[in-house]
Protein backbone atom coordinates (compact mmCIF):
# COMPACT_ATOMS: atom_id res chain seq x y z
CA UNK A 1 0.00 0.00 0.00
CA UNK A 2 1.05 3.28 -0.95
CA UNK A 3 1.49 5.29 2.23
CA UNK A 4 0.05 9.14 2.07
CA UNK A 5 2.38 11.69 3.30
CA UNK A 6 1.33 15.13 4.22
CA UNK A 7 4.35 18.16 4.48
CA UNK A 8 3.71 21.14 5.73
CA UNK A 9 5.95 23.59 4.76
CA UNK A 10 7.75 24.51 2.06
CA UNK A 11 11.64 25.57 3.17
CA UNK A 12 14.29 23.66 2.33
CA UNK A 13 13.58 20.71 4.32
CA UNK A 14 9.79 20.47 3.41
CA UNK A 15 10.94 20.52 -0.59
CA UNK A 16 13.93 17.44 0.80
CA UNK A 17 11.61 15.66 2.27
CA UNK A 18 9.46 15.84 -0.60
CA UNK A 19 11.57 14.90 -3.18
CA UNK A 20 13.08 12.00 -0.66
CA UNK A 21 9.50 10.44 0.43
CA UNK A 22 8.17 10.75 -3.48
CA UNK A 23 11.88 9.11 -4.62
CA UNK A 24 10.73 6.31 -2.31
CA UNK A 25 7.37 6.11 -3.27
CA UNK A 26 5.34 7.84 -0.89
CA UNK A 27 2.38 10.04 -2.19
CA UNK A 28 3.13 13.09 -1.20
CA UNK A 29 1.08 16.30 -0.75
CA UNK A 30 3.34 19.24 0.47
CA UNK A 31 1.24 22.56 2.00
CA UNK A 32 2.71 26.12 2.66
CA UNK A 33 0.78 28.86 3.88
CA UNK A 34 2.50 31.05 0.76
CA UNK A 35 4.87 30.03 -1.89
CA UNK A 36 8.01 27.56 -1.79
CA UNK A 37 10.66 29.36 -0.01
CA UNK A 38 9.26 31.85 1.51
CA UNK A 39 9.69 31.48 5.50
CA UNK A 40 12.43 31.12 7.11
CA UNK A 41 14.52 29.75 4.19
CA UNK A 42 14.09 33.22 2.26
CA UNK A 43 16.48 34.91 4.93
CA UNK A 44 19.27 32.39 5.25
CA UNK A 45 22.72 33.06 4.58
CA UNK A 46 22.98 29.75 3.22
CA UNK A 47 26.36 28.52 4.86
CA UNK A 48 26.75 24.81 4.58
CA UNK A 49 29.41 23.57 7.78
CA UNK A 50 30.06 22.11 10.93
CA UNK A 51 31.62 24.87 12.20
CA UNK A 52 31.71 25.76 15.68
CA UNK A 53 28.74 23.30 16.55
CA UNK A 54 27.71 22.11 20.30
CA UNK A 55 27.46 19.50 21.52
CA UNK A 56 29.47 16.96 19.42
CA UNK A 57 26.67 15.23 18.50
CA UNK A 58 25.53 18.19 16.76
CA UNK A 59 28.25 18.95 14.98
CA UNK A 60 28.41 15.44 13.58
CA UNK A 61 24.88 15.96 12.24
CA UNK A 62 26.07 18.94 10.55
CA UNK A 63 28.87 16.90 9.01
CA UNK A 64 26.44 14.05 7.90
CA UNK A 65 24.10 17.27 6.41
CA UNK A 66 27.48 18.27 4.41
CA UNK A 67 28.07 14.71 3.39
CA UNK A 68 24.64 14.81 1.99
CA UNK A 69 25.24 18.01 -0.14
CA UNK A 70 28.16 16.28 -1.45
CA UNK A 71 26.48 13.29 -2.79
CA UNK A 72 23.54 14.62 -3.91
CA UNK A 73 25.93 16.82 -6.22
CA UNK A 74 28.45 13.99 -7.08
CA UNK A 75 24.92 12.39 -8.04
CA UNK A 76 23.11 14.47 -9.99
CA UNK A 77 19.87 12.37 -9.40
CA UNK A 78 17.62 15.31 -9.49
CA UNK A 79 18.83 17.53 -12.91
CA UNK A 80 21.52 19.98 -13.77
CA UNK A 81 20.97 22.59 -11.39
CA UNK A 82 24.33 23.68 -8.93
CA UNK A 83 23.21 24.99 -5.99
CA UNK A 84 25.99 23.82 -3.62
CA UNK A 85 29.13 26.24 -4.12
CA UNK A 86 31.36 24.26 -2.38
CA UNK A 87 34.10 26.89 -2.32
CA UNK A 88 35.39 26.73 1.03
CA UNK A 89 35.90 29.44 3.95
CA UNK A 90 38.09 31.42 5.32
CA UNK A 91 37.47 32.87 9.21
CA UNK A 92 40.02 35.78 9.43
CA UNK A 93 41.96 36.81 12.76
CA UNK A 94 42.78 40.20 13.96
CA UNK A 95 45.19 39.85 16.16
CA UNK A 96 48.09 37.46 17.40
CA UNK A 97 45.60 36.44 20.82
CA UNK A 98 42.84 35.80 17.97
CA UNK A 99 44.92 33.60 15.57
CA UNK A 100 46.67 31.61 19.25
CA UNK A 101 42.69 30.93 20.01
CA UNK A 102 41.82 30.12 16.27
CA UNK A 103 44.54 27.95 15.95
CA UNK A 104 43.03 26.00 19.28
CA UNK A 105 39.56 25.85 17.41
CA UNK A 106 41.68 24.27 14.43
CA UNK A 107 43.27 21.92 16.17
CA UNK A 108 40.03 20.44 17.73
CA UNK A 109 38.14 20.23 14.75
CA UNK A 110 41.13 18.59 13.00
CA UNK A 111 41.18 16.19 15.92
CA UNK A 112 37.76 15.12 15.02
CA UNK A 113 38.10 14.81 11.42
CA UNK A 114 37.16 17.86 10.12
CA UNK A 115 39.32 19.64 7.21
CA UNK A 116 40.48 22.91 8.63
CA UNK A 117 43.67 24.83 8.35
CA UNK A 118 45.46 27.92 9.73
CA UNK A 119 46.74 30.33 7.11
CA UNK A 120 49.30 33.29 7.21
CA UNK A 121 48.69 36.74 6.91
CA UNK A 122 50.66 35.88 3.31
CA UNK A 123 48.34 33.18 2.77
CA UNK A 124 45.18 35.18 3.38
CA UNK A 125 46.13 37.43 0.68
CA UNK A 126 47.37 35.05 -1.35
CA UNK A 127 43.87 33.20 -1.53
CA UNK A 128 42.02 36.84 -1.69
CA UNK A 129 43.60 39.13 -3.50
CA UNK A 130 41.34 41.57 -3.26
CA UNK A 131 40.97 41.37 0.69
CA UNK A 132 42.85 44.51 2.53
CA UNK A 133 45.07 42.34 4.44
CA UNK A 134 46.23 45.76 6.88
CA UNK A 135 44.69 44.42 9.98
CA UNK A 136 44.93 40.95 9.21
CA UNK A 137 47.19 38.68 11.34
CA UNK A 138 45.93 35.55 9.83
CA UNK A 139 43.22 33.21 9.20
CA UNK A 140 41.81 29.30 9.07
CA UNK A 141 40.48 27.79 5.91
CA UNK A 142 38.01 25.28 6.08
CA UNK A 143 38.31 23.81 2.60
CA UNK A 144 34.94 21.99 2.54
CA UNK A 145 32.36 24.31 3.51
CA UNK A 146 30.75 26.74 1.14
CA UNK A 147 27.29 28.37 0.25
CA UNK A 148 23.80 26.79 -0.89
CA UNK A 149 21.97 29.04 -3.17
CA UNK A 150 18.75 28.24 -1.32
CA UNK A 151 16.23 29.09 -4.29
CA UNK A 152 17.40 27.25 -6.77
CA UNK A 153 18.00 24.08 -4.45
CA UNK A 154 14.32 24.33 -3.11
CA UNK A 155 12.40 25.13 -6.96
CA UNK A 156 14.63 22.30 -8.39
CA UNK A 157 13.71 19.78 -5.49
CA UNK A 158 10.26 20.63 -5.58
CA UNK A 159 10.09 20.36 -9.12
CA UNK A 160 11.42 17.33 -9.18
CA UNK A 161 9.03 15.95 -6.31
CA UNK A 162 6.00 17.01 -8.46
CA UNK A 163 7.72 15.27 -11.02
CA UNK A 164 7.75 11.94 -9.35
CA UNK A 165 3.85 12.80 -8.15
CA UNK A 166 4.09 15.31 -5.35
CA UNK A 167 1.07 17.80 -4.62
CA UNK A 168 2.04 21.29 -4.08
CA UNK A 169 -0.67 23.27 -2.30
CA UNK A 170 0.12 27.05 -1.67
CA UNK A 171 -1.48 29.67 0.43
CA UNK A 172 -3.15 26.84 2.69
CA UNK A 173 -3.03 27.89 6.21
CA UNK A 174 -3.20 25.44 8.76
CA UNK A 175 -5.79 25.97 11.35
CA UNK A 176 -6.02 22.79 12.98
CA UNK A 177 -4.14 19.64 13.54
CA UNK A 178 -5.14 16.27 15.52
CA UNK A 179 -2.31 13.87 17.23
CA UNK A 180 -4.55 11.25 14.33
CA UNK A 181 -3.63 13.54 11.38
CA UNK A 182 -6.29 15.27 10.73
CA UNK A 183 -5.19 18.17 9.46
CA UNK A 184 -7.41 21.31 8.47
CA UNK A 185 -6.47 24.40 6.49
CA UNK A 186 -7.49 27.72 5.63
CA UNK A 187 -7.35 28.38 1.22
CA UNK A 188 -6.75 32.23 0.30
CA UNK A 189 -10.57 32.31 -0.57
CA UNK A 190 -11.40 32.06 3.18
CA UNK A 191 -12.51 28.09 2.16
CA UNK A 192 -11.37 25.54 4.71
CA UNK A 193 -10.26 22.03 3.59
CA UNK A 194 -9.36 18.49 6.04
CA UNK A 195 -7.78 15.97 5.17
CA UNK A 196 -6.40 12.67 7.00
CA UNK A 197 -2.97 11.13 5.96
CA UNK A 198 -1.39 8.44 7.00
CA UNK A 199 1.50 10.73 8.40
CA UNK A 200 1.78 14.30 9.06
CA UNK A 201 5.44 15.86 8.99
CA UNK A 202 5.49 19.11 10.24
CA UNK A 203 8.21 20.99 8.82
CA UNK A 204 7.01 24.71 9.24
CA UNK A 205 9.96 26.33 10.95
CA UNK A 206 8.55 28.39 13.53
CA UNK A 207 4.97 27.43 12.26
CA UNK A 208 5.36 24.27 14.32
CA UNK A 209 4.37 25.91 17.35
CA UNK A 210 0.73 27.31 17.08
CA UNK A 211 0.03 24.33 15.10
CA UNK A 212 1.14 21.44 17.40
CA UNK A 213 -0.81 24.54 20.10
CA UNK A 214 -4.36 23.56 18.28
CA UNK A 215 -3.78 19.60 19.28
CA UNK A 216 -2.63 21.07 22.42
CA UNK A 217 0.76 20.43 22.18
CA UNK A 218 3.02 22.93 23.43
CA UNK A 219 6.16 22.54 21.14
CA UNK A 220 9.42 23.56 22.79
CA UNK A 221 10.45 26.19 20.03
CA UNK A 222 11.19 29.85 21.15
CA UNK A 223 8.32 31.98 20.50
CA UNK A 224 8.05 33.83 17.24
CA UNK A 225 6.56 37.60 16.89
CA UNK A 226 2.81 36.16 16.91
CA UNK A 227 4.07 35.64 20.91
CA UNK A 228 5.77 39.18 21.78
CA UNK A 229 2.30 40.34 23.36
CA UNK A 230 3.18 37.61 25.64
CA UNK A 231 6.03 38.93 27.06
CA UNK A 232 8.25 36.47 25.64
CA UNK A 233 11.58 37.87 23.99
CA UNK A 234 11.92 37.76 20.61
CA UNK A 235 13.68 35.30 18.89
CA UNK A 236 16.99 36.37 17.07
CA UNK A 237 16.38 38.56 13.89
CA UNK A 238 17.85 36.94 10.89
CA UNK A 239 18.99 39.87 8.15
CA UNK A 240 20.95 39.13 4.95
CA UNK A 241 21.59 42.04 2.22
CA UNK A 242 22.97 41.49 -0.99
CA UNK A 243 24.65 44.00 -2.95
CA UNK A 244 24.43 44.70 -6.79
CA UNK A 245 26.69 43.10 -9.04
CA UNK A 246 30.83 43.82 -8.39
CA UNK A 247 33.78 43.89 -9.96
CA UNK A 248 36.11 42.25 -7.85
CA UNK A 249 35.06 38.56 -7.18
CA UNK A 250 35.22 37.06 -3.49
CA UNK A 251 36.81 33.37 -3.99
CA UNK A 252 35.60 32.09 -0.84
CA UNK A 253 32.97 32.62 2.22
CA UNK A 254 34.77 35.31 4.95
CA UNK A 255 34.31 35.41 8.40
CA UNK A 256 35.30 38.34 10.13
CA UNK A 257 34.28 39.57 13.36
CA UNK A 258 31.23 42.23 12.84
CA UNK A 259 30.69 40.79 9.45
CA UNK A 260 30.48 37.63 7.12
CA UNK A 261 30.51 37.68 2.83
CA UNK A 262 30.09 35.25 0.31
CA UNK A 263 29.48 35.94 -3.11
CA UNK A 264 25.58 35.78 -4.45
CA UNK A 265 23.86 35.01 -7.10
CA UNK A 266 22.97 38.59 -8.71
CA UNK A 267 26.91 38.79 -8.95
CA UNK A 268 27.10 41.04 -6.10
CA UNK A 269 27.97 39.70 -2.33
CA UNK A 270 25.53 38.66 0.53
CA UNK A 271 26.47 39.59 3.88
CA UNK A 272 24.77 38.73 7.22
CA UNK A 273 26.14 39.17 11.01
CA UNK A 274 24.07 37.29 13.53
CA UNK A 275 25.01 39.74 16.62
CA UNK A 276 24.10 42.81 14.63
CA UNK A 277 20.69 41.41 13.11
CA UNK A 278 19.79 40.02 17.02
CA UNK A 279 19.53 43.24 18.57
CA UNK A 280 16.26 44.56 17.35
CA UNK A 281 13.11 43.25 16.67
CA UNK A 282 11.59 43.19 13.23
CA UNK A 283 9.44 46.17 14.14
CA UNK A 284 11.96 48.35 15.44
CA UNK A 285 12.91 50.95 12.98
CA UNK A 286 16.54 50.52 13.85
CA UNK A 287 16.91 47.13 12.27
CA UNK A 288 17.00 48.94 8.72
CA UNK A 289 20.65 50.28 9.81
CA UNK A 290 22.05 46.83 9.96
CA UNK A 291 22.52 47.10 6.07
CA UNK A 292 24.51 50.57 5.76
CA UNK A 293 26.60 48.48 8.81
CA UNK A 294 27.36 45.49 6.78
CA UNK A 295 28.37 47.08 4.21
CA UNK A 296 30.73 49.73 5.83
CA UNK A 297 32.31 46.64 7.04
CA UNK A 298 32.79 45.03 4.03
CA UNK A 299 33.77 47.51 2.29
CA UNK A 300 36.86 48.25 4.98
CA UNK A 301 38.05 44.34 3.86
CA UNK A 302 37.50 44.84 0.49
CA UNK A 303 38.09 48.29 -1.24
CA UNK A 304 36.72 46.95 -4.13
CA UNK A 305 33.14 47.31 -2.73
CA UNK A 306 33.31 51.29 -2.03
CA UNK A 307 31.01 51.92 -5.12
CA UNK A 308 28.64 49.07 -4.70
CA UNK A 309 25.38 49.45 -3.40
CA UNK A 310 22.92 47.63 -1.10
CA UNK A 311 20.32 46.05 -3.57
CA UNK A 312 18.29 44.08 -1.39
CA UNK A 313 17.33 43.04 1.91
CA UNK A 314 15.63 40.19 3.83
CA UNK A 315 14.51 39.73 7.46
CA UNK A 316 13.64 36.04 8.85
CA UNK A 317 13.04 35.11 12.16
CA UNK A 318 15.41 31.85 12.95
CA UNK A 319 14.17 28.79 13.82
CA UNK A 320 15.19 28.48 17.77
CA UNK A 321 14.58 24.94 19.36
CA UNK A 322 14.58 25.65 23.18
CA UNK A 323 18.31 23.99 23.55
CA UNK A 324 19.23 25.52 20.57
CA UNK A 325 20.02 22.38 18.62
CA UNK A 326 17.39 19.85 16.00
CA UNK A 327 14.17 18.53 16.81
CA UNK A 328 13.37 15.01 14.84
CA UNK A 329 10.72 13.11 16.20
CA UNK A 330 7.39 11.92 16.34
CA UNK A 331 4.33 13.73 18.14
CA UNK A 332 2.19 11.67 20.15
CA UNK A 333 1.92 7.77 20.91
CA UNK A 334 0.25 7.96 17.80
CA UNK A 335 2.87 7.86 15.57
CA UNK A 336 0.93 10.26 13.01
CA UNK A 337 2.63 13.69 13.57
CA UNK A 338 6.10 14.23 12.92
CA UNK A 339 7.58 17.24 13.60
CA UNK A 340 11.18 18.80 12.39
CA UNK A 341 12.76 21.90 13.74
CA UNK A 342 15.73 23.69 13.48
CA UNK A 343 18.22 25.72 12.69
CA UNK A 344 21.31 24.93 10.30
CA UNK A 345 18.30 23.93 8.11
CA UNK A 346 20.30 24.62 4.96
CA UNK A 347 22.66 22.39 6.03
CA UNK A 348 20.90 19.79 7.36
CA UNK A 349 17.99 19.52 5.44
CA UNK A 350 19.52 16.75 2.79
CA UNK A 351 20.02 14.62 5.67
CA UNK A 352 16.87 15.00 7.41
CA UNK A 353 15.31 14.36 4.39
CA UNK A 354 16.77 11.19 4.18
CA UNK A 355 16.86 10.29 8.14
CA UNK A 356 13.26 10.87 8.67
CA UNK A 357 12.12 9.40 5.23
CA UNK A 358 13.27 5.90 6.67
CA UNK A 359 12.11 6.43 9.76
CA UNK A 360 8.38 7.15 8.72
CA UNK A 361 7.97 4.93 5.75
CA UNK A 362 10.03 2.15 7.67
CA UNK A 363 10.53 2.93 10.60
CA UNK A 364 14.05 3.01 11.07
CA UNK A 365 15.58 5.44 13.58
CA UNK A 366 18.69 7.12 12.52
CA UNK A 367 21.25 7.02 15.02
CA UNK A 368 22.40 10.24 14.23
CA UNK A 369 18.61 11.23 15.24
CA UNK A 370 18.81 9.58 18.89
CA UNK A 371 19.85 12.88 20.88
CA UNK A 372 17.32 14.99 18.93
CA UNK A 373 13.90 13.50 20.37
CA UNK A 374 11.39 15.18 21.77
CA UNK A 375 11.90 13.11 24.91
CA UNK A 376 14.73 15.45 26.33
CA UNK A 377 12.44 18.42 26.90
CA UNK A 378 10.36 16.20 29.31
CA UNK A 379 10.23 17.32 32.64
Amino acid sequence: MTPNVLVIGAGVIGCSLAFELTRRGAAVTVVDSAEVMSGTSSATFGWINANKKKPVEYELLNMLGLEAHERARDERNIGTADWFHQIGSIELAASTDSLAALEEKVSQLASRGYKARILTRAEVESAEPSLDVLNVAGGALYPKEGWIDALTMCSHLMNAARAQGATFKPFRRVIGLTLDGETTMSTADGLTESVKPDVTILAAGNGNRPILASAGIGFPTRPTLDWASTGHEYPSVGIITTTSPVDAGIRHMIHSPGVAIRPARNGGVTLTDAPTGAQWSHDDPRVWGVPTLLLERAQKLYPSLKSTTTENVTLGTRVLPDDGVTIADWVGEEQKVYAIATHSGVTLAGHLADAVASEVLDGTRHESLGPFGLDRFAS
